[in-house]
């Protein structure tokens, strides 16, 4: 609207100063239309560099993730820049779990992505974005045409996973899916687990003789699931 406004102020403020043959009214009509232009002028840059008319709206949303990578709980993000701080983390929704394309933040130096790691079995995403959006009517139908209203200002994207995620570079990801696939790897990890895990019940039954054979079996899994977490992580810190 304000646009417009500039448009037939400017014509009207042409049309009376040389048009309207009393002089003394269309100059004091033109004087006032010139005004107008200018108070126009003036909210619009307002409005374009300063977001007159605008306030900051942040809306928070928490959403379920799941992994890329079916079967593993993984966390991939792909570093920008030369530098490296800037990263693209990439993941899918239960809604997007078969989706050709995977979800993945947005590439924008005013986005903020973190990693809390914890205890809980499902990995969630903590989101706040904040915009720039009118403070009420008026300012939505005087600026409409300026097509800025939830213009964006920042979002923080906050991943909370379980401490048996992983977090690794899409690079890091494909080496480690080389290295796992290695017969020799595989050969050493089968044998440094089986010792892991016969260890790991030893222990257990050491101080507790009566274990059930249910026990034992909870002691062995969780045991492996240890040793393999581990061995992940001397693999992934061997990696380039």
């Amino acid at each position: 609207m304000i646009q417009i406004s500039i448009l037939v102020f400017a014509a009207l403020a042409y049309y009376f100063a040389v048009f309207l043959k009393n002089k003394r009214v269309g100059y004091s009509l033109t004087t006032i239309f010139i005004v107008l232009f200018v108070a126009s002028i003036g909210l619009l840059v307002g409005n374009e560099y300063s977001h007159f008319g605008m306030e900051k709206v942040t809306n928070e949303k928490t959403f379920q993730i799941q992994t890329v990578k079916k079967g593993s709980n993984l966390l991939l993000y792909k570093p920008l820049g030369t530098s490296g701080k800037e990263k693209v983390y990439i993941y899918r929704t239960p809604a997007t779990e078969n989706a050709k394309k995977p979800d993945t933040t947005k590439a924008d130096v005013n986005v903020t992505n973190k990693v809390q790691r914890g205890d809980s079995d499902i990995a969630k995403v903590d989101q706040k974005t904040t915009r720039w959006e009118y403070k009420n009517d008026f300012y939505a139908f005087l600026f409409n045409l300026s097509n800025n209203n939830n213009e964006f200002i920042k979002q923080t994207n906050t991943f909370k996973v379980g401490n048996d995620w992983l977090v690794l570079t899409t690079n890091q990801a494909s080496q480690l899916a080389k290295k796992m696939k290695d017969k020799n790897v595989q050969a050493q990890m089968k044998q440094e687990g089986e010792a892991f895990v016969k260890k790991a019940v030893a222990q257990e039954m050491q101080a507790n003789p009566s274990l059930t054979n249910a026990q034992q079996q909870q002691i062995i899994k969780k045991a492996q699931a240890q040793y393999k977490a581990q061995a992940t992580k001397e693999i992934i810190a061997s990696l380039k």
